[in-house]
């Protein structure tokens, strides 16, 4: 993965072409563990973080990881 990304020091590793897979392991992760996960909520929203931090992001996946964010903030 291509990183060199970075918007409010959160540097991606993702790119335009990966994004939308990225987006999408986190939607199902979040969906399938969500509270119950080994991992923190700072841990998903770091993860959520880096994928909006992506160069040239359409409307669409800005308001997906939109959504994961405000999910995280229910756990």
């Amino acid at each position: 993965m291509a990183s060199g990304n970075t918007k409010a020091g959160n540097p991606s590793p993702y790119t335009f072409r990966d994004i939308d897979a990225a987006i999408a392991h986190l939607e199902t992760m979040l969906d399938a563990e969500g509270a119950r996960s080994l991992f923190s909520r700072a841990y998903w929203r770091e993860r959520v973080l880096q994928a909006s931090a992506t160069t040239g992001l359409a409307p669409k996946q800005q308001q997906r990881l939109h959504r994961l964010l405000k999910r995280i903030d229910t756990f």
